[in-house]
């Protein structure tokens, strides 16, 4: 397979450029972004406007295939009548865990003015670490008497919300002013299954610098660049640590436009070829009919 190919590459690359040998401190490559994680993506979930009510609870995932260390959440944004807000998560999602505060810890706490609307931020303190692949459950309370607390969906599909870094899940809503209260509005249970969160996440994402280890997380195009780099480097005498220490600075998405544009030329190529084919086809049903080609 490709990866396995590549895999083997780089372990033929590395011991030319001396297996594990200490390089100069100079040489040394760095293992992710300096810069902390920053506010700079935005998830939007559908917002059918068809409940209000007291809390919603859900899951979200770092569902991540690009080169992230983790993915940090800083913000849930609702609309309503809003009033005294609170959020909770819980590692590993909200299963089985509705009823047990215990499990549970408060990362926002204040009053916040109505907005039936327009979207609100509520900042989480701490924000939410996420590796790949980990799991976290949050619940948003309003403690506002009455119904029109936080809107909320009802379950439209399998996923509330999909991107390149995070997926948001269907939960539960809560029709009790208290948080956790078993006992609803209306005197039997408080919760209500098939539900889906409404507003906006915001998040940063904590990049991963290419280097041997992190070689395979990063992009085919990224992978194809580095084999040419050092196999051009090899036989122009670069020495390959230079070479690595290069690419230890590029952005994991440095080589996409290549890659994009490699594919714009192939289908460029295709509908060129299927003109043609579509002219032969016609020059071919004109000659049946008495011409000649020279």
């Amino acid at each position: 397979s490709e990866s396995r190919t590549m895999a083997s590459f780089m372990a033929r690359e590395e011991e030319k450029c001396g297996g594990d040998k200490p390089q100069p401190r100079l040489l040394r490559l760095g293992s992710s972004a300096s810069y902390e994680t920053r506010g700079s993506y935005f998830a939007d979930t559908r917002d059918y406007e068809d409940h209000t009510f007291s809390g919603i609870m859900f899951d979200l995932c770092a569902n991540v295939d690009l080169p992230v260390k983790y993915i940090e959440i800083q913000a849930i944004w609702v609309r309503g009548f809003l009033g005294p807000i609170q959020i909770f998560e819980t590692p590993n999602g909200y299963l089985h865990k509705h009823n047990s505060p215990s499990v549970w810890k408060r990362v926002h706490n204040a009053h916040h003015r109505q907005s039936p609307y327009d979207l609100v931020p509520l900042h989480l303190s701490p924000a939410i670490k996420l590796k790949p692949g980990e799991r976290v459950g949050f619940y948003v309370h309003s403690s506002l008497p009455g119904d029109q607390g936080i809107v909320y969906n009802n379950q439209h599909s399998q996923e509330t919300h999909r991107d390149d870094f995070i997926k948001i899940l269907p939960g539960m809503a809560h029709t009790s002013r208290e948080a956790f209260n078993p006992i609803g509005f209306w005197g039997h249970t408080s919760w209500r299954r098939r539900r889906e969160f409404v507003g906006r996440v915001s998040y940063g994402a904590k990049f991963l610098l290419w280097n041997n280890v992190h070689h395979d997380l990063f992009p085919p195009a990224f992978r194809q660049a580095v084999e040419a780099a050092l196999s051009v480097g090899a036989n122009n005498h670069v020495p390959c640590a230079v070479v690595k220490y290069i690419f230890n600075f590029c952005p994991w998405n440095w080589f996409q436009g290549a890659a994009i544009e490699s594919e714009q030329k192939k289908s460029r190529l295709s509908r060129l070829m299927g003109g043609v084919r579509g002219s032969w086809k016609k020059t071919k049903k004109i000659c049946k009919k008495g011409c000649v080609i020279s």
